[in-house]
């Protein structure tokens, strides 16, 4: 199960990057060093999460969108980085998905933003709620082995279901993006000049403690 929902309105080593990306980064690393970082390329260890690593994931593969359709790409402002990651914290926390959030003062877009002390002429949202492994939509499972491990059921083999790696998971996020005629507009929209995505886990209870992430992009201008 997926969902998705849109509103528009000094050398150092990549391995010892990924550990300290902060937002300076961004900076730091353009598309082509960005995906040298080796961490990307790691499968996801659900109980220690490199969560600065997978938003920026999530960034960097949205920049290649936008580069594709001869667009500029979006840079990063940390402020809106805050406005998504307090979004999909509170999904995550207070158990809804939605635009429109249940704290009183965060309650639109606009409030989350402002909270930040911004006031963008033109902003926008995309949220989505997918799986954690590289699951197959529709594909019966079993319940998980004491491990953790996921299988898929009625096969004469065992195949396991395996965790995403970073940029294995930011690639299938903008990817339900992209297919979505809303969302892509909002990736797409030359009048949107900042990203920012946050990401948190939460282990979905109608589908065995499947892990899952709430994502959330925030575009402004």
């Amino acid at each position: 199960m997926r969902r998705l929902l849109i509103l528009g309105f000094v050398l150092i080593s990549f391995s010892s990057s990924a550990q300290s990306w902060t937002p300076d980064s961004y900076t730091t690393f353009d598309e082509t060093s960005f995906y040298k970082i080796e961490s990307l390329h790691s499968a996801i260890d659900f109980d220690q999460i490199n969560f600065p690593l997978l938003q920026a994931a999530i960034f960097f593969v949205t920049n290649e969108e936008r580069k594709k359709a001869q667009l500029s790409p979006f840079n990063f402002r940390s402020e809106i980085e805050r406005v998504a990651t307090g979004h999909a914290q509170d999904m995550v926390k207070y158990g809804f998905y939605s635009h429109t959030s249940k704290i009183r003062i965060k309650r639109t877009v606009l409030d989350r933003f402002h909270l930040e002390g911004m006031n963008p002429e033109f902003y926008g949202e995309n949220i989505c709620s997918t799986y954690g492994l590289q699951y197959q939509s529709g594909r019966k499972v079993n319940p998980p082995h004491p491990s953790g491990e996921f299988t898929y059921a009625f096969t004469s083999k065992k195949e396991v279901i395996l965790p995403h790696t970073y940029l294995s998971f930011a690639r299938s996020v903008v990817k339900l993006w992209m297919d979505s005629p809303g969302h892509r507009q909002n990736i797409l929209n030359p009048k949107f000049k900042t990203l920012g995505c946050g990401a948190r886990l939460y282990r979905e209870k109608t589908f065995y403690n499947m892990p899952y992430f709430m994502v959330v992009q925030n575009f402004g201008a």
